[in-house]
C-alpha cells in the first residue's frame, strides 16, 4: 500500500530540515572559526543545545533550571562589544528549539488546560499592556530609551514561556519528580557556591566600582547579591518543606530535610533582613496549614542561631529599626537602608501618581527616575526596579498592568490551596501545592523590599515551578488504583 503524500511530508519533512539546519550551522561554523573563535565555539552550544530541546523538550528545561549556577560571574559575548548573562543567551534558543519541534510535529500537546487558562490570560493580558505602555512611553522619552525596555520586556516574555513549555512537556508523575530534584540541585549549588565565596571572597568592596555593592561577610554566591539569594533559596525551603511534610518514606524525609537545613544555613548567612522574613513568611503558612511544631523548631533554632552570631543580632536589631521606619512617617531613623528604601517606596509612588493608567513604561524606571532628578546617574545597575516590585510595576504600567500581574500570583496561591486541599491528590501533589503556597507567601513578602520578582534567575525559577503546580494533567495526577 502506497503511503499518503501528507504522511510523507510529516514522516520526512522534520528529518530534512533537521539536516539543513545543520548545514548550515556546520558551514558558517567552518567560515568562522579561523577569524572568531569564540563565536564558533557559541554557535556550536547553541546548536547543540537546540538539537537536543527539540529531541527532547524536558531536557532543555533540565539545561534552563541550571543556567543560575553561572551567576553575574559567566557572561557570553554575542558580539566583540556585548556580553550577556548565560541565561539571557541559552533560554531564547530553547524557546526556539520548542517552537521548531511544535511546527514541524505531526501531533501537539496544547499548551493549556482548564488549571493553567486563569493564569495564561493574565500573563497574557499583562504583557499586552506592558507593551502598550510603552508605546506611550514615547511620548516623553526618546525611542532609544524605550527600547531598553521593550528588549527588557520581551527578556520577561521569554522566561514566563517557560511555563507554557513545562505544562506541555511534563506528563507523568515521575517527569515532575525529576524537575523538582533538578530545581533542589540547582538550589544546593547556589549554596555551596555561597559557603565556598564566604570563605575565599567574603570582601565585594572591589566589585562596587562596577555596580555591585560592597557587601563584607555575607553569602552572595555567583549572583553577587544576599538579598536576591536568600530571597530565592526561601521559596525552595518552602517547597521542599511542603513536599517533606507529605512525604510518607522516612528515607526520603530525612534526605529533604537535610537539604533544608542545608540552605536554611545558607539563609542565615546571607544576613539578609527581607529573606529572614521571606523565610519566616513561607514557614508561618505552611506551619500554620500543616504542623504548628514546625513553626515553634524554626524559632528555636533561630534563636540559637543569633545567639552565636553577633551579625544575625544586628541585623535582626536593625530589622526592627527598619519596621518601625516603615510604621512611620519619617525616613529620619538610625537605620539608613530603611531609610533609602523609603525614599524610594515615596519616589517611586510619586510616579504612579503621575501617570496612574498605563505608567511610564515596562522598565523605563532607571530612565525616568534620572528624569525626575531621583537618581544622578542613568546607568545604576539597580536602577531599573524600586525597592518593591509591586510599585515598579505599578510605576511602569499603571494600574492597567498592575491588575493581571497580580492577578497572576492570586490565581496560582488560590489554585495551590485547592490542589491541597484535595485528598484525591498523590502526596507529592498535594506536598508541593503545599509548598508553592508558602512560597508564593515567601516571594510576595520579600518583593516589598527587593524587586525580585522582575529578577531573572528568579522568574526563571518561579515559571517552571508554577507550571509544575498545574502538571500533570488533572485526570492522571488524582487518578488511583
Amino acid at each position: 500500500m502506497i503511503a499518503e503524500p501528507n504522511k510523507i511530508t510529516q514522516q520526512f519533512l522534520p528529518k530534512v530540515i533537521y539536516w539543513i539546519l545543520g548545514g548550515l550551522i556546520a558551514s558558517t561554523a567552518a567560515i568562522l572559526f579561523m577569524t572568531q573563535p569564540e563565536q564558533v565555539a557559541l554557535l556550536i552550544l547553541f546548536g547543540s543545545i537546540f538539537f537536543l530541546t527539540v529531541k527532547n523538550t524536558r531536557l532543555g528545561l533540565h539545561i534552563a533550571l541550571l543556567l543560575p549556577l553561572f551567576g553575574e560571574l559567566v557572561r557570553l559575548p554575542i558580539t566583540s562589544s556585548t556580553t550577556v548573562l548565560v541565561s539571557d543567551a541559552i533560554i531564547p534558543v530553547i524557546i526556539a528549539a520548542w517552537i521548531f519541534k511544535n511546527l514541524t510535529s505531526a501531533q501537539t500537546k496544547s499548551i493549556f488546560n482548564d488549571q493553567s487558562k486563569n493564569i495564561s490570560l493574565a500573563l497574557i493580558i499583562f504583557v499586552v499592556v506592558a507593551g502598550l505602555s510603552l508605546l506611550q512611553s514615547l511620548t516623553f522619552l526618546s525611542f532609544s530609551e524605550t527600547l531598553g525596555g521593550s528588549l527588557y520586556l520581551v527578556r520577561y516574555l521569554q522566561y514566563a514561556l517557560l511555563y507554557f513549555i513545562t505544562l506541555q512537556s511534563i506528563e507523568t508523575e515521575e517527569q515532575k519528580k525529576a524537575v523538582i530534584t533538578t530545581m533542589t540541585i540547582s538550589a544546593i549549588g547556589l549554596a555551596i557556591a555561597g559557603f565556598i565565596q564566604l570563605v575565599v571572597y567574603p570582601d565585594l568592596a572591589d566589585l562596587e566600582q562596577f555596580g555591585y555593592d560592597p557587601h563584607i561577610n555575607r553569602l552572595v554566591s555567583v549572583w553577587l547579591d544576599p538579598n536576591f539569594v536568600g530571597g530565592f533559596l526561601s521559596f525552595i525551603v518552602s517547597i521542599l518543606l511542603g513536599i517533606g511534610l507529605h512525604t510518607h518514606k522516612n528515607k526520603s524525609k530525612v534526605g529533604i530535610f537535610t537539604i533544608i537545613a542545608i540552605l536554611s544555613a545558607a539563609i542565615f548567612l546571607t544576613y539578609s533582613r527581607s529573606a529572614y522574613l521571606a523565610f519566616a513568611a513561607g514557614v508561618f503558612i505552611i506551619s500554620l496549614l500543616k504542623s504548628r511544631k514546625i513553626l515553634l523548631i524554626t524559632i528555636a533554632l533561630f534563636l540559637v542561631g543569633i545567639t552565636v552570631s553577633d551579625r544575625a543580632q544586628e541585623r535582626v536589631g536593625e530589622l526592627t529599626q527598619s519596621i518601625i521606619a516603615l510604621a512611620g512617617d519619617s525616613v529620619d531613623t538610625p537605620d539608613p537602608t530603611a531609610a533609602l528604601r523609603l525614599e524610594s517606596w515615596r519616589q517611586t509612588w510619586s510616579l504612579i501618581e503621575k501617570r496612574p493608567i498605563l505608567g511610564s513604561g515596562y522598565n523605563n524606571l532607571r530612565t525616568v527616575n534620572h528624569q525626575e532628578g531621583f537618581t544622578k546617574e542613568e546607568s545604576t545597575h539597580s536602577g531599573s526596579g524600586s525597592d518593591s516590585s509591586l510599585l515598579t510595576i505599578g510605576a511602569t504600567t499603571g494600574i492597567l498592568g498592575f491588575i493581571p500581574f497580580i492577578l497572576i500570583y492570586i490565581f496560582a496561591l488560590t489554585s495551590s490551596f485547592q490542589i491541597w486541599r484535595n485528598n484525591k491528590n498523590t502526596p507529592l501533589n498535594r506536598g508541593y501545592a503545599l509548598g508553592i503556597l508558602g512560597g508564593m507567601f515567601a516571594l510576595l513578602v520579600h518583593s516589598i523590599f527587593v524587586n525580585s520578582l522582575l529578577f531573572a534567575p528568579i522568574l526563571l525559577f518561579f515559571w517552571i515551578a508554577l507550571a509544575l503546580l498545574q502538571s500533570p494533567p488533572k485526570e492522571q495526577s488524582t487518578s488511583r488504583k
